[in-house]
C-alpha cells in the first residue's frame, strides 16, 4: 500500500464513491481485491473518509457555522435548561441539531455492537458485490415517495434514516444513497434530504475514525501516503459531492441504481469465473 499510485487511486476512488451514491467501501473492497492486497486495509479506508468529511464541512460551512451560533447561543441561555424541549422546538436551527444527534444513536450502536462482524465483510467481495445490486434496488425508492405538501423534515424520520446509515457500514450498501433515498421516500425535499444525509455523516464518519485510532500503530502505510491520500479524497470529494447535488434538484438519483447493479452483477461473474 506504500505504492503512490495505488493511494492516489484509492483517494480517487473514495472522493468519487463516498458522495456519489454507489458505495465507497465497496469500490475500495473490491478494487483492493483485485489489485491483489493481502488484507483490506480498512483502517486506510477510514482514515480516507477524512478527506471527504473536509468536503462536507467545505460545501455546508454556511449551514454547521449556524448551528455552531445557535448552539451556542442556547447553551448560554438559562431558558434552555429550564425549558429545553419547548426551545428546540421553536427553534429550526436547534431542531436539526437534535435530529443529527437522535440520528446518530442508530448509527452507533449498529457501529459498536457489530463492528467486528461488519469488518468481516471486507473480507468477501462476492458478499459486496450482493450489496452492491441491494443498493440499486434502494435507490429506486424515490419512485414511490410520499406525496406531501410539508416536505419537511420530521422527528420520526430521524431514527429511522440514523438505522439506514448504520447498516450501510456493510460494505456495498451505500451511506450517501440509502439515507438520501429513505429521506426522499418519506417525503423531504432533495435540498434537506442531502443537508440531513451529509450532517448525519459528521459524527459517523469522527466515530468510526475513534474507534480505529487504537489500530493507528499497527498500519502498513507511511504517514506521507495517508495524507496524500486525505488530499485527494477531500479535493474530488469536493467535486463530486457538488456534481451530486446538482444530479438530486434534477431527480436524476435512480440513474445510478443501473450503475450499481451492473457493477455488482460483473463482479459477481468476475469471481466465478
Amino acid at each position: 500500500m506504500n505504492n503512490i499510485f495505488y493511494v492516489i487511486l484509492l483517494g480517487v476512488l473514495q472522493g468519487v464513491t463516498e458522495f456519489l451514491p454507489i458505495s465507497s467501501s465497496g469500490h475500495l473492497v473490491i478494487f483492493q481485491h483485485f489489485l491483489g492486497f493481502s488484507d483490506p486495509q480498512v483502517l486506510f479506508d477510514v482514515t480516507l473518509h477524512l478527506g471527504t468529511l473536509g468536503a462536507v464541512i467545505v460545501v455546508y460551512r454556511q449551514t454547521l457555522w449556524q448551528l455552531v451560533k445557535s448552539g451556542s447561543s442556547a447553551l448560554s441561555n438559562p431558558d434552555f435548561y429550564c425549558r429545553p424541549i419547548r426551545t428546540v422546538s421553536d427553534t429550526s436551527d436547534l431542531k436539526l441539531i437534535w435530529f443529527v444527534l437522535v440520528g446518530s444513536i442508530p448509527t452507533g450502536l449498529i457501529g459498536f455492537l457489530f463492528q467486528d462482524q461488519l469488518e468481516s465483510l471486507f473480507n468477501r467481495p462476492e458478499w459486496v458485490a450482493l450489496m452492491l445490486i441491494v443498493t440499486g434496488l434502494v435507490l429506486q425508492l424515490p419512485r414511490f415517495r410520499r406525496q406531501s405538501n410539508n416536505q419537511v423534515l420530521k422527528a420520526w424520520h430521524t431514527p429511522l434514516i440514523g438505522l439506514v446509515q448504520g447498516l450501510a457500514i456493510i460494505p456495498g450498501i451505500s451511506r450517501s444513497g440509502s439515507t438520501i433515498s429513505f429521506a426522499l421516500l418519506l417525503g423531504n425535499s432533495p435540498e434537506m434530504a442531502a443537508k440531513y444525509s451529509f450532517l448525519l455523516s459528521i459524527p459517523a464518519i469522527l466515530g468510526a475514525v475513534i474507534m480505529k485510532l487504537k489500530d493507528f500503530t499497527a498500519i502498513l502505510i507511511s504517514p506521507i501516503n495517508i495524507a496524500v491520500g486525505i488530499l485527494i479524497s477531500f479535493i474530488v470529494g469536493w467535486l463530486a459531492l457538488r456534481f451530486l447535488l446538482s444530479i438530486l434538484n434534477r431527480g436524476k438519483l435512480a440513474v445510478f441504481s443501473y450503475y450499481c447493479s451492473i457493477v455488482g452483477l460483473l463482479t459477481l461473474v468476475w469471481l466465478r469465473f
